[in-house]
């Protein structure tokens, strides 16, 4: 058996979060992968660099502010082993890089017990009004797995647990963590400060799920690091 523990947190890098208690936070609960959503490169890199980590996996999501480049803001995977990067792949084609409502996803392949593991950090569209949209940005990613190789889905879906986006993940054969093993704890994500959303998940394909929780280290002063709590999962590689 192998285990992996992941943390998935849409950190608002716009909003200059204190790196240093983001880090604490991280080390509070030793994951072993952090995907991030809404971070600038420089953010990613520091978190790294205080983690003792290799340096992050980062694309690219929008930048209006250019050709201030450093205030561009995207995914990225920190990871305590190195990882394999995948090209980032577009979700909305024909929307500038200097559109928030730009998405993509972030693929890497992470390496448990000597075995392969396809992780997906996700940003889907929001807004009630683009939920078609979700969908079809799910069956995107769902065209790029396959059976062979156990996946891992963790991001901001910009959705609800009951809504049809889910359901495609599920159809798919996709386990949603907290569902499986919140047990009785909170689950929600957003708003941070008193959660009462879940639209952050962790879905897993190919591992078991052992345990998933949201973190409360701050109670409502988590809304001083983003507008988003982070979930972490602990999953089982068999």
């Amino acid at each position: 058996m192998a285990d992996l523990r992941v943390m998935t947190w849409n950190i608002k890098g716009s909003a200059s979060p204190r790196l240093d208690a983001v880090a604490d936070l991280v080390r509070a609960h030793d994951p072993d992968v952090i995907s991030f959503q809404e971070i600038r490169h420089h953010q990613a890199t520091r978190l790294a660099g205080l983690l003792g980590w290799p340096r992050p996996v980062w694309a690219l999501k929008h930048n209006p502010w250019w050709p201030l480049w450093w205030l561009a803001e995207g995914m990225a995977v920190v990871a305590e082993s190195p990882v394999a990067p995948f090209p980032p792949v577009p979700l909305t084609p024909g929307v500038s890089r200097r559109s928030h409502r730009r998405r993509l996803l972030l693929p890497v392949e992470l390496t448990v017990d000597g075995r392969a593991v396809l992780l997906f950090d996700v940003h889907l569209s929001s807004g009630a009004e683009l939920r078609q949209e979700r969908i079809s940005q799910v069956a995107t990613l769902l065209a790029l797995v396959s059976d062979e190789v156990p996946v891992i889905v963790a991001g901001d879906v910009n959705d609800d647990p009951e809504s049809p986006v889910l359901a495609a993940f599920t159809v798919a054969g996709f386990t949603d963590s907290w569902a499986a093993a919140g047990g009785g704890r909170p689950g929600g994500t957003i708003p941070a400060n008193e959660p009462t959303r879940r639209i952050d998940f962790i879905l897993a394909r190919g591992l078991a799920i052992l345990d998933a929780y949201v973190p409360d280290d701050l109670g409502p002063a988590m809304s001083g690091l983003s507008d988003h709590r982070p979930l972490v999962a602990s999953l089982r590689l068999a």
